[in-house]
């Protein structure tokens, strides 16, 4: 029985294909259909309900692209959404922040976490309540880098603006028993040389990793893999096409079949800006 139907990965952003990249590594075979709402994003400083109907929306569209599972590749959405949209759909839903949160409780020595992400999902506290469900002796510290989703976005983690502002943000991590970072933003992982830079002797956990691995076995389990070898990968934004299939060819290095503009929601938000 072999199961083709692709794998679904969304996000607010570009920062999902860190996700998309990783299906693409562990799961070879597999068909993968992204959507990355450019077009509204940054989802990290919207209402707690503007992020659950956005992200209804993208499962929407991804259940029309007949997926066998979403993997939310946006930590913003995993805080927010996912347990409203879980109740709403019956498709297997997978979201980065348990798993991530479980790789650095195992990874720590010291007992001390330090977490990035967006404003909404530092404020959410979706990790610490994660990481304290899972050891209680672990401290936890959230910091807010709604920054970084810019530098990768723009293309500009390079500049000295973009440093100043990563060392800035990581000075509570710095010099301290804090000795694992939770990239807590899909589109962090882009920045792992710059952060690695200012913070050498950190371990830096990129939850898509463990993620894909978690939708790897349930997968595996349920018997839902394919075993034919001629993979497809079809990106679609709602937004910035050009600037978006640019960065997606530089970060994944595949070869991709398809990418494409694609609208979402109805209302066409990015020609009128209403709700």
């Amino acid at each position: 029985m072999s199961d083709k139907r692709p794998i679904g990965v969304l996000d607010s952003g570009l920062g999902g294909l860190t996700v998309v990249k990783e299906v693409i590594n562990q799961l070879p075979n597999e068909d993968v259909v992204f959507i990355g709402d450019e077009a509204r994003m940054p989802y990290g400083i919207k209402t707690h309900e503007q992020i659950i109907s956005y992200t209804r929306e993208m499962v929407q569209y991804l259940i029309s692209q007949n997926v066998k599972i979403i993997i939310y590749g946006c930590n913003t959405a995993t805080a927010n959404a996912l347990q409203t949209l879980r109740q709403e759909f019956t498709i297997p839903m997978i979201g980065v922040i348990q798993p991530g949160s479980k790789e650095a409780s195992e990874v720590t020595k010291t007992n001390h976490i330090g977490i990035i992400g967006t404003e909404s999902t530092i404020n959410s506290k979706s990790y610490n309540k994660t990481i304290s469900e899972i050891d209680p002796k672990i401290k936890s510290l959230g910091v807010a880098a709604q920054k970084f989703v810019s530098f990768v976005e723009t293309d500009t983690a390079d500049t000295k603006e973009a440093k100043d502002n990563i060392e800035a943000t990581l000075k509570p991590f710095k010099d301290n028993d804090f000795d694992t970072l939770i990239l807590g933003c899909t589109h962090f992982p882009m920045l792992k040389k710059q952060i690695n830079d200012y913070l050498p002797q950190t371990k830096l956990v990129d939850p898509a990793v463990s993620t894909v691995d978690v939708a790897k076995k349930y997968l595996t389990k349920n018997d839902l893999l394919t075993n034919l070898n001629n993979r497809t990968v079809k990106l679609y934004a709602t937004g910035d096409i050009k600037e978006f299939a640019r960065l997606a060819k530089r970060w994944l290095k595949t070869d991709i079949d398809e990418i494409s503009l694609v609208n979402i929601g109805g209302n066409n938000e990015r020609n009128n800006n209403s709700n």
